[in-house]
């Protein structure tokens, strides 16, 4: 079975009905599902959504309090898997920073690949591929696109 990380951006237009890419998000992950696909999110995934849900929706957040985030959240928990984050994570999200020379915001990304790497996960749904074009070893689909495996 190929299990496939569904990005932060993923998770937040799948629960945001009125965001514009919520029915391509839905779709894409209805054919994964078909597929006989695993979902699954990371750790940081799950702590940058809620970021971003609790977020006022003047810098760019949904503006939910943290209950609403918090019953969001355990409804996505409920339907994937959390990869698990052992401690080798740290080490390969720093020979991954060195050697792709990341820095910035970016290195956030890279976590999310570590964890992906140290659970042999290489496909990532993502409304942002380009964020992981340069990461080995991680296939990034934009659910727009075909998604083949």
């Amino acid at each position: 079975m190929t299990t496939v990380v569904l990005d932060t951006n993923i998770l937040l237009r799948l629960v945001h009905v009125s965001a514009p890419e919520h029915r391509t998000c839905q779709e894409a992950v209805r054919c994964l599902d078909k597929l006989g696909c695993e979902l699954a999110i990371t750790s940081p995934i799950a702590v940058e959504f809620w970021v971003v849900a609790t977020r006022p929706t003047e810098v760019n957040g949904l503006g939910w309090t943290p209950a609403i985030a918090r019953t969001k959240l355990n409804e996505i928990l409920a339907q994937v898997r959390v990869l698990a984050e052992p401690a080798e994570v740290i080490r390969l999200w720093l020979d991954l920073v060195t050697s792709c020379a990341i820095s910035g915001k970016r290195a956030h990304d890279v976590r999310i690949a570590a964890s992906m790497r140290a659970s042999s996960v290489r496909h990532l749904l993502t409304l942002n591929p380009s964020d992981f074009a340069s990461i080995p070893d991680i296939t990034s689909i934009h659910p727009a696109g075909p998604i083949a495996l």
